[in-house]
């Protein structure tokens, strides 16, 4: 079974380091949003997200994710930053110190995997444009979800394309959308959606950018 396999990181993501190419970064989606299957299957069938889905298996949480819910899924890399950045620290004390994805406590991935993860489907089109909506996750964390336009391409363009955003609190406090803040340690964490508004069968699906870090991991 797929959640006894033994995945030693440098075999796991050797293919991954990469977060360039593939029709599946293109925020908006492919040109047919359906994947075909549920959610939980079009992760492990997809190159980029199959380390997710074993996550998902290992903390017993299919049901949540194949039910009528949207996933806003950290791919392959993201769960690579994770994995380095416990092992580093791991390693201060312990120069031999090893760690994979089989050592992240299941306690762990039950209590943080709900952040990704919320109940009913949310669209592109019933998003709040610009400041978003702040939303609960499963596992009762709150997330700001919004639509923006991004103006990466000075003044070619009359308007701009919008991308969806996935933000994590930072202090007691959600900061205002459109505030300058200078402190990095008050700043909300923003990350942008590389692929949104995919349809399982039963949910919908946001693929997150390969720099986001797997529960938004920080070290110490």
């Amino acid at each position: 079974m797929m959640k006894n396999i033994i995945l030693p990181i440098l075999l796991l993501f050797a293919v991954y380091a990469c977060d360039n190419g593939g029709d599946y970064l293109t925020d908006g989606g492919l040109s047919n949003p359906n994947v075909g299957t549920t959610t939980l299957e079009f992760f492990r069938s997809h190159e980029q997200l199959d380390t997710l889905a074993i996550l998902i298996e290992r903390a017993g949480m299919e049901d949540l994710v194949n039910g009528e819910t949207t996933i806003f899924a950290p791919n392959n890399l993201s769960i690579k930053h994770y994995i380095d950045k416990v092992l580093s620290e791991l390693r201060q004390s312990d120069p031999l110190a090893e760690y994979t994805v089989n050592d992240i406590p299941v306690d762990t991935l039950t209590k943080y995997l709900g952040g990704y993860i919320f109940n009913g489907k949310i669209t592109r089109d019933n998003m709040t444009p610009d400041q978003g909506k702040i939303y609960t996750a499963t596992n009762g964390e709150e997330r700001r979800i919004s639509l923006e336009p991004t103006n990466q391409y000075g003044n070619e363009l009359e308007s701009y394309p919008e991308y969806v955003y996935f933000t994590y609190k930072n202090g007691s406090e959600w900061d205002d959308w459109d505030r300058t803040i200078n402190d990095p340690d008050e700043k909300d964490d923003k990350f942008v959606v590389r692929t949104s508004n995919l349809q399982s069968t039963n949910g919908m699906i946001y693929v997150l950018q390969g720099g986001h870090t797997l529960f938004n991991y920080k070290s110490n």
